[in-house]
């Protein structure tokens, strides 16, 4: 995978953006990432204020972190540990203390992997649940799952980020949120690969309010 930049513009204007405004609406993104054989959305990565032109940019780099519970739908995603950059097919472990190290187990081709997890959170199972999330800064992250799956002691676990996106018109700012309803059809982009028309990782959206319906193509 590529490290070039991916970007959406959402653009609205006249009667479409006044009708958005008025129903309070923002514009909500998120990314997927698959476990086994399942592509997951869970989590608002990005929630943006109504604007003509919206844009959301990102470079495929990725980080790992966890936490100790899920929150309810709705509600924020609480860090417990610190992020550490993880690359595909690079395998690291959680120590004792909950910080992240280096793993001496086989990486798993193409997938971001803990190798162990030797950190007991103290609940009643011990278990923790891992967080993926994309960066924003060299360093640091913002949240794009969470593994409803508690990762226990002594356990691994794999997780491969995929370059889709979905966005949605939503009431309120939902950053970092556990998805919970839509007010509006979700979109869903494939950035995998580049635009035939431009050979960019780029697309332009927008939403029509009284059809419902969101026209998607090249920038």
């Amino acid at each position: 995978m590529g490290t070039e930049t991916r970007s959406l513009t959402v653009v609205n204007q006249g009667p479409d953006l006044t009708a958005l405004a008025q129903n309070h609406y923002n514009l909500q993104v998120a990314k997927s990432v698959a476990k086994g054989d399942k592509i997951i959305f869970n989590i608002v990565w990005q929630s943006k204020v109504l604007a003509p032109r919206i844009n959301v940019k990102w470079k495929p780099i990725y980080g790992l972190n966890w936490t100790m519970d899920i929150p309810s739908d709705g509600l924020q995603v609480t860090l417990g540990g610190l992020w550490r950059q993880c690359d595909l097919g690079q395998v690291i472990d959680l120590d004792e203390t909950g910080q992240w190290t280096q793993s001496t187990s086989q990486p798993v081709i193409d997938f971001l992997a803990i190798g162990n997890n030797k950190f007991k959170s103290g609940t009643v199972t011990n278990g923790i649940h891992i967080i993926v999330g994309v960066q924003n800064s060299p360093g640091a992250f913002d949240p794009i799952f969470v593994d409803p799956t508690e990762l226990g002691p002594n356990m691994s676990a794999s997780y491969q980020p995929q370059e889709q996106l979905q966005w949605w018109y939503e009431e309120g700012m939902k950053t970092s949120t556990m998805i919970s309803t839509a007010d509006t059809t979700k979109e869903v982009g494939d950035y995998s690969k580049p635009d035939p028309k431009s050979g960019l990782f780029s697309k332009t959206s927008s939403y029509t309010f009284n059809t419902g319906k969101w026209l998607t193509g090249s920038p």
